[in-house]
């Protein structure tokens, strides 16, 4: 049972609020494609342009918009006064935080009394993404559904069932690739990374095993 209320959609047009400094943008990119094929609506600032209106404003008018918010406490982040600024603020409208934080970063201030704390590794960015992923499904219910899979070969997209937790687990734990059907247009095998749902190519998938 996750600990807040159902999330109304129509109350809070953003699942997510992704805090980011410049540093990160392309992580922060990542992480918005990967929630947008799951079906998770997320704000990114340099997605929703604001012409005429002030930068602060339209921060503070997503921010309210958004059922929950994502710091990313990297290296970069950390010593963002932008990122410190919206975290301020996410802690001032009540939000749900997950910090995103880098073991080698600096702990942001007030960082121990926030819990639901994901630990960034630059050399292995996908696993704090699936533990990202794996906080979004539980808060928003997420245990069935489909998600956006391009076919690494054919690049056709193709909709596939979310994974089950369970299959998720197993095989974040056993570092597997996830079997996940057949493409629809060129039949190839598609495998799916369970921490970022993003697609392997079946040649890459060659001398690994994966979740059945």
């Amino acid at each position: 049972m996750n600990r807040y209320q159902p999330f109304d959609t129509t109350k809070h047009p953003f699942h997510l609020y992704l805090s980011h400094g410049q540093a990160d943008f392309l992580l922060a990119d990542r992480i918005h494609r990967i929630l947008d094929h799951m079906g998770l609506r997320a704000y990114m600032y340099e997605h929703f342009p604001h012409p005429g209106k002030r930068a602060g404003d339209a921060v503070l008018d997503a921010m309210k918009d958004a059922a929950e918010v994502a710091v990313l406490l990297t290296a970069g982040g950390a010593g963002s006064a932008w990122v410190h600024q919206e975290l301020g603020a996410a802690i001032a409208l009540q939000k749900p935080i997950i910090p995103i934080v880098q073991t080698s970063s600096p702990q942001a201030p007030g960082f121990t009394e926030l819990d639901r704390a994901v630990v960034f590794d630059p050399q292995r960015p996908e696993v704090a993404i699936g533990h990202l992923l794996w906080l979004l499904r539980v808060d928003f219910d997420m245990f069935d559904g489909l998600v956006d899979v391009e076919c690494p070969d054919c690049h056709h997209y193709n909709q596939i069932p979310l994974p089950p937790m369970h299959t998720v687990r197993e095989a974040m734990d056993k570092d597997r690739l996830i079997k996940a059907g057949a493409c629809t247009a060129c039949t190839r095998p598609l495998y799916i990374s369970p921490y970022t749902m993003e697609p392997f190519s079946e040649q890459l998938a060659l001398g690994r095993t994966w979740g059945e």
